[in-house]
């Protein structure tokens, strides 16, 4: 969302799809689809690989944006790559380990990293004002992750589970967050191929 310095191509649109496939997990996940409670536990394993994984190619997209001159672009896409989806990959299977220790200590580990997710929920509130003169849409499913992540934080530090309560909730707003970023990873490709605007994701909410 800056005039480019580089010759390269835009990151943007492959991050958006990274980050969109991994919103379904995540959605399958604290929704309660894989299993309510400590049934969801085997899945939670599984989706903090995902997630360290996606971490790598969101950060690259990150770097070439910013190098691009992109700052708004590139500074989300690097704070996602590293606390959302790095952070929150590896802080997940730290906190499994903590489980042949003691009880209390998994739920010590969740409250921390609690701690840390309601500060990403406070970074996305932070990125409003920038994201709302780019587009009202971008704005509005901003506002919506930064609320189910705040609401995962919530559940974080009371030992809500998934499948339930806050968890729940938070699960389908990052679904529906994710079924957004599918559709504007596809409006950056399908412009710049046509070359047009064929696509588009609203006017700015302000100036």
């Amino acid at each position: 969302m800056a005039e480019g310095k580089t010759n390269w191509a835009m990151g943007t649109p492959a991050a958006l799809y990274i980050i969109g496939a991994s919103c379904f997990g995540l959605f399958a996940l604290l929704s309660g689809l894989l299993g309510k409670g400590l049934d969801a536990v085997p899945a939670l394993s599984v989706m903090s690989s995902w997630l360290i994984a996606a971490a790598v190619g969101i950060f690259i997209c990150g770097i070439i944006d910013l190098a691009r001159g992109d700052i708004l672009l590139g500074t989300i896409f690097v704070v996602f790559a590293t606390l959302i989806f790095l952070g929150g990959g590896w802080s997940f299977q730290a906190t499994l380990g903590l489980a042949a220790v003691s009880l209390e200590a998994v739920v010590a580990g969740l409250a921390l990293s609690g701690w840390i997710w309601l500060g990403i929920g406070i970074i996305l509130l932070l990125f409003l004002p920038s994201v709302g003169r780019a587009s009202w849409s971008l704005f509005l499913f901003v506002l919506v992750l930064a609320v189910a992540v705040i609401l995962l934080a919530i559940g974080l530090m009371t030992g809500v589970l998934p499948g339930m309560g806050v968890m729940t909730i938070s699960g389908y707003l990052i679904g529906l967050f994710g079924l957004y970023t599918l559709y504007v990873g596809t409006v950056f490709v399908t412009n710049t191929v046509a070359g047009a605007p064929k696509l588009g994701i609203g006017k700015p909410m302000f100036k």
